[in-house]
């Protein structure tokens, strides 16, 4: 596996890889409207656009090519995504792919890192050092859903 940076030619790819985390991992966490109100907020397109805004975008490939994980880290601190496929879920993939973003945070001298995390997001981060801020209990559209504010000192 390697991480390179993320090229617009990955959205499409990375749109599906998101669905099928948030439908098969989320899923053990968050029941089905949750899932499908969740899932239903990033197509290709958009992911494309919020991923070349100007933020670094990180995919972690495997040997074939496949995509197998993608994270980003804005300007401010904020991480807006760090998804793996299903089956690449506790190999260390997305873990190898955040000390990449953390490293490259810390080059830029960003002292703050800082996500709202899904409640399986939520066991990640607290693994590298993230205290939980608050739960956040909010609607997507008529459904409710919860994340966690979460914050790292660098």
């Amino acid at each position: 596996m390697h991480i390179r940076d993320f090229a617009s030619d990955d959205s499409k790819e990375l749109a599906s890889l998101f669905r099928r985390a948030v439908r098969e991992i989320g899923a053990r966490d968050y029941n089905a409207a949750q899932i499908d109100a969740w899932a239903g907020g990033i197509c290709a397109e958009n992911l494309d656009a919020r991923l070349s805004d100007g933020r670094l975008a990180l995919v972690a490939v495997g040997e074939d090519g496949k995509l197998l994980a993608f994270g980003d880290l804005e300007a401010s601190g904020h991480l807006d995504f760090l998804y793996a496929l299903p089956e690449a879920a506790g190999k260390g993939i997305a873990a190898r792919l955040y000390e990449t973003l953390e490293t490259r945070a810390r080059a830029k001298a960003i002292t703050r890192l800082y996500t709202e995390a899904s409640e399986p997001a939520r066991r990640f981060f607290l693994k590298t050092g993230f205290v939980v801020l608050r739960r956040r209990d909010f609607m997507i559209g008529t459904t409710p859903i919860h994340n966690y504010a979460m914050e790292k000192l660098l």
